[in-house]
């Protein structure tokens, strides 16, 4: 099990949790009905963005 602290640019808001699998950059994890990517990785602490939406695209 992975713990992690995540943070959001220009925000005081902090989350905590955890994972099965290590996160690294540019991963997308979904809280709930909430989307984040991960913009950076320094040990257990990750910087996240929300996004907005998903698209889904087949080739």
């Amino acid at each position: 099990m992975f713990y992690y602290k995540g943070a959001f640019r220009e925000t005081d808001n902090v989350i905590y949790f955890k994972s099965e699998v290590p996160l690294t950059e540019n991963d997308v994890v979904i809280f709930g009905e909430k989307t984040y990517f991960i913009e950076s990785v320094e040990k257990e602490f990750l910087l996240l963005q929300q996004v907005g939406s998903i698209v889904s695209v087949s080739l």
